[in-house]
């Protein structure tokens, strides 16, 4: 009696170890099954950088470079974050801009130039971070850098936002 409960309890922990296995192995890793704002590049296509972004909430406001281009040229006052995934600039900075666009009420479209690297002469991009305004598809200012705190990037949107 003894050892057919034995057995019986291997037999479950064997079980549940199969189902273990299977649910892991079934849980896939592909980007397009979470926030995937790449539409058009496949998730093979993208940087291993850009992969590590998508969970990160703060950059969860990208647009492809067409529906940047859109948006931009649909006339209304737009702000656009040029970043990369590779900028530790952009890393520190960014967190900060997110806090102002949050305190501000404003919205913000974020383009990541790694993966999009025709915006750096499209938009004459020198580096990254850099947060431009555009008005009726014009270029009316721009901030480069990280200024190390959300209130610099506040004032800027004011400023260009006539909030102030």
């Amino acid at each position: 009696m003894g050892n057919k409960i034995f057995y019986g309890i291997i037999a479950i922990v064997i079980v549940g170890f199969a189902a273990v296995f299977i649910f892991m192995n079934s849980a896939s890793d592909n980007p397009e099954d979470g926030y995937y704002p790449y539409t058009d590049l496949e998730s093979e296509q993208l940087s291993g950088a850009t992969i590590d972004k998508l969970e990160d909430e703060n950059y969860h406001y990208n647009k492809t470079l067409d529906e940047t281009k859109e948006i931009i040229d649909a006339g209304e006052g737009e702000f656009v974050y040029f970043w990369s995934p590779t900028c530790m600039h952009c890393a520190a900075a960014t967190p900060f801009l997110m806090d102002a666009f949050e305190q501000t009420g404003e919205e913000v479209t974020q383009l990541n130039v790694l993966e999009y690297e025709q915006a750096w002469t499209d938009y004459a991009i020198e580096a990254t971070p850099t947060l431009i305004y555009f008005e009726n598809g014009e270029e009316v200012d721009r901030f480069t850098g990280n200024p190390g705190n959300a209130d610099e990037y506040a004032a800027f949107i004011n400023t260009m936002t006539g909030a102030e």
